[in-house]
C-alpha cells in the first residue's frame, strides 16, 4: 500500500537543501568540466591524455588569429561528442559538430580572432580515455 508523504515529511536542513536544489539546476556535464587552457610551446604543440568520466566535458581554448590554422586530431576508446567552437557574443559558431565518434582529425582554420575551443564530452556511463594534439 502506498503511503502518502507530506512535504513536512520530506524536509531538509537549509544548507544541505539548498545544495540538492543547486545540483538539480546544473546540467550533468557542468558537474565534471575541465577547461585547459592552450599552451603552444616551442614545438607549436599541444597534446594531453585524459580519462573522461560520465558526464564529463573537457574543452582546450586559446585565442587564434584570422586565418591561422590549427592541425588537430583526436581518438578515443568509445564514443565522444566533439566540437570546436566559438563565441560571438552570446551566440555559439561551431567550426566542426560530431555527436558520436571516436576520433577524428583535420585543419581548422580561423575565421576571425577570437578564443576558439575544442571540445569532448563522455555522454555514456563508462570512462572514455582519450588523447589529443593540436599543432599550429
Amino acid at each position: 500500500m502506498l503511503k502518502n508523504v507530506s512535504s513536512q515529511s520530506m524536509r531538509f536542513p537549509g544548507k544541505l537543501h539548498a545544495l540538492l536544489l543547486g545540483l538539480a539546476l546544473v546540467p550533468p556535464a557542468a558537474l565534471g568540466s575541465e577547461t585547459l587552457p592552450i599552451e603552444w610551446g616551442d614545438s607549436h604543440r599541444f597534446e594531453s591524455e585524459r580519462r573522461l568520466t560520465s558526464g564529463q566535458v573537457l574543452r582546450v581554448c586559446g585565442p587564434l588569429q584570422k586565418g591561422q590554422a590549427v592541425h588537430w586530431t583526436f581518438h578515443a576508446d568509445a564514443v565522444l561528442a566533439f566540437d570546436i567552437h566559438h563565441l560571438v557574443g552570446k551566440r555559439v559558431h561551431y567550426g566542426e559538430k560530431r555527436l558520436r565518434t571516436k576520433g577524428l582529425q583535420g585543419r581548422f582554420v580561423a575565421p576571425e580572432t577570437v578564443a576558439y575551443c575544442w571540445r569532448w564530452t563522455n555522454r555514456s556511463a563508462a570512462p572514455v580515455r582519450m588523447a589529443f594534439m593540436l599543432r599550429h
